[in-house]
């Protein structure tokens, strides 16, 4: 009997501790607890969800530019891409609403137009094996406004998808652990994908990285279908309002319109400044790239500070006071660049902002699902999308104006004002 009181004690070592790690897996990393299933193993695939897309974008976002520089592009070609990305994604908001209603779930909206998006990888994979030169080129433009669009298109029934399967009480917590995972993700792999590249060489790195964007992107959208449908969500919907229904109506809907022009006019402000910010780093300041990666590490950890600290502060204390909290600071970003005279004190600037920006986006998702109606949710997330989309389109378009003719200065005080 004594013989066997180690042996007993271990084992309750061993249960305490599976005990333990059950409760910070479902509090901290997934954020579910309390929740009964199915709907607790449904957020569980969604914030698998988000740990292969994380993935998936991480060994593709960042290199895609550097892609097209070695297929050949000529700089006006390398700005083309982030214009027809922009393009192609705000033009399929609209029609990615109308979809969204009329099939019969959000779920199988989101499945099909996600992997259409990351065919797209497989493609450009295969690229440098079918054409070079300029015919390389276009096709690379053409995949990536084909991945942004067909992934934009299914963003309203995602939102709308959201909305049902994340309790209103748990929103806060949860996707602040699906960002967190998702910035640790993109820490992670971001500099593995570069060395994998590095390594091989060109063109067979990016294609080896591709199709690693390909592999995980499948996995991420696999895994979302096992997301079990609410019981509370309706086989058959009725059909939302009609685009001019939704605008004539939109008085009615006060919190979303304001919402939504804060978010425009906070947008343009930023975006006249935002894109030069590396440029003025690396051409005035003397900074390398190393240095440009270490200030782009520091502000992901920062913003996963912020999620792991706003998500609990959004469920206590609501939307509004997290925004009112850290857009202040968001928009004083570009003031904070005005000090800056050597790149070192871009590190303190940028680790704010990246805070303050991590709290600010975790509210503002919360907020678009808070004001949008049910039956309309789509359809309203569409035109939040759209109008976001504008704004983030038409402020570099100016401020690029303004940098060649004025300088980076008066950039950063028209981004203040």
């Amino acid at each position: 009997m004594a013989a066997s009181l180690p042996g007993r004690r271990n084992t309750r070592r061993t249960s305490l501790w599976r005990y333990q790690w059950r409760r910070v897996r479902r509090r901290l990393l997934f954020a579910t607890e309390g929740v009964a299933e199915p709907q607790g193993r449904g957020l569980l695939f969604f914030w698998l969800d988000g740990l292969f897309a994380a993935g998936s974008e991480a060994f593709i976002g960042p290199y895609l530019a550097l892609y097209l520089l070695a297929l050949g592009a000529s700089g006006q070609q390398v700005g083309m891409l982030s214009a027809v990305v922009g393009l192609a994604g705000a033009v399929m908001f609209l029609p990615g609403a109308r979809l969204a209603e009329r099939l019969p779930s959000y779920r199988s909206v989101v499945v099909a137009t996600s992997l259409a998006a990351r065919t797209m990888l497989a493609l450009l994979a295969m690229l440098p094996w079918v054409a070079s030169g300029q015919p390389a080129i276009v096709a690379v433009l053409l995949l990536a406004a084909l991945r942004e669009g067909m992934g934009q298109l299914g963003n309203p029934a995602w939102t709308a998808f959201s909305a049902q399967i994340v309790p209103q009480s748990l929103r806060g917590r949860f996707f602040a652990a699906r960002t967190l995972v998702w910035n640790l993700a993109t820490l992670l792999c971001v500099p593995l994908a570069g060395r994998l590249i590095k390594g091989m060489g060109s063109p067979q790195g990016y294609q080896a990285a591709f199709a690693i964007a390909f592999a995980a992107g499948l996995a991420a959208s696999v895994i979302y279908a096992q997301i079990p449908l609410p019981s509370s969500a309706p086989h058959t919907r009725t059909a939302g309002p009609s685009l001019r229904q939704a605008l004539r109506t939109l008085g009615q809907h006060r919190t979303f319109v304001s919402f939504a022009l804060i978010t425009m006019v906070l947008n343009l402000g930023v975006q006249l400044v935002a894109p030069f910010f590396n440029v003025y780093l690396v051409r005035q300041l003397g900074a390398d790239a190393g240095f440009v990666g270490l200030q782009t590490t520091l502000s992901a950890l920062a913003s996963m500070v912020a999620v792991r600290l706003f998500g609990p502060l959004v469920d206590r204390h609501g939307l509004r006071w997290t925004m009112l909290r850290c857009g202040p600071f968001v928009a004083l970003i570009p003031f904070g660049w005005l000090f800056v005279r050597q790149p070192w004190q871009t590190l303190p600037v940028s680790a704010i902002g990246a805070f303050a920006w991590g709290g600010f986006n975790l509210a503002t998702f919360n907020l678009l699902l808070a004001s949008t109606p049910d039956e309309g949710r789509p359809l309203y997330s569409a035109l939040f999308n759209t109008a976001s989309a504008v704004s983030l389109m038409i402020g570099p378009l100016i401020g690029g104006y303004m940098f060649d003719h004025w300088g980076f200065r008066q950039c950063l005080i028209a981004s203040c004002l």
